[in-house]
């Protein structure tokens, strides 16, 4: 086995200072027989909903298991392999249904699967997934809620989007029902990026892009989980709706609450 490069791989988690119960779920594993193949991913259960710190973790160990027990010499043939991954989306979102009734339980999933020279990236819901590369950040996935479509073609800008009351709408997940359980799948290359960054919007309703950036490219490597987890959790932001927003009248507005949501972050970075 050759070694391809120096790694790090983290996560951090926090239940925020509201809730009583932590309903996120992360993962970060190297596989057994190569560490070249590795696999991260959040998921956020449905607050909204029962059993949400069920759903999410039901999933994490349901990936997690699928993932130790491949054979690595398997690894190569990426169109199966996302047959494999939407086959064990749907397998978890019926098993959620048949245990527990539709409607009744629901988990956000951002998942990547790292391979020797491409990336495979599930995403459903509104956690989210970044590159950084060249230091700038981008993100890779799209919310799966209504409001970001007015961001996507109301001409809103991205960072207004924790201001609408409505942000943790969702209408795509694992366990609320058939319908609503439409994985994403996509493929990049490895040399698309130096590192990837997986959120729940506990940090994302917080923690803008510009400063997740700002701590990519500032923070040494082994505490960029740390910071962030800080930066959504504990940091006072002073925040305001802002002036141009209020006048469209989309939506009734909120000011973000520092900590009210559990808060998750995972991080694979090239060194």
């Amino acid at each position: 086995m050759d070694k391809i490069y120096d790694y790090i791989l983290q996560k951090e988690s926090h239940v925020g200072l509201l809730r009583p119960s932590q309903e996120d779920a992360v993962l970060t594993l190297v596989h057994p027989e190569d560490d070249r193949y590795k696999i991260l991913a959040v998921c956020d259960g449905m607050g909204g909903k029962q059993y949400g710190d069920i759903a999410a973790n039901y999933v994490i160990q349901k990936f997690g298991y699928w993932f130790l027990k491949h054979p690595s010499v398997e690894f190569s043939d990426i169109i199966h392999l996302k047959e494999e991954m939407k086959d064990l989306v749907m397998e978890c979102n019926q098993y959620l249904i048949n245990q527990y009734g539709k409607n009744q339980v629901g988990t956000t999933l951002t998942l990547a699967l790292v391979l020797l020279e491409d990336t495979i990236l599930v995403h459903l819901g509104d956690s989210r997934a970044y590159i950084y590369q060249n230091a700038a950040i981008s993100q890779v996935t799209e919310d799966d809620s209504d409001v970001w479509l007015f961001y996507k073609y109301h001409q809103v800008e991205k960072e207004w989007l924790r201001y609408f009351s409505s942000s943790n709408i969702i209408h795509n997940c694992i366990g609320i029902s058939l319908e609503s359980c439409r994985p994403h799948v996509y493929v990049f290359s490895n040399q698309s990026y130096q590192s990837l960054l997986l959120t729940t919007d506990g940090v994302t309703d917080l923690v803008t892009d510009s400063k997740l950036q700002h701590i990519l490219r500032e923070e040494d490597s082994s505490f960029v989980c740390k910071k962030i987890i800080e930066e959504a959790v504990f940091t006072n932001q002073h925040l305001f709706v802002p002036s141009r927003l209020m006048e469209k009248k989309l939506d009734h507005y909120i000011i973000p609450v520092q900590g009210r949501d559990n808060a998750s972050v995972v991080f694979f970075s090239k060194i």
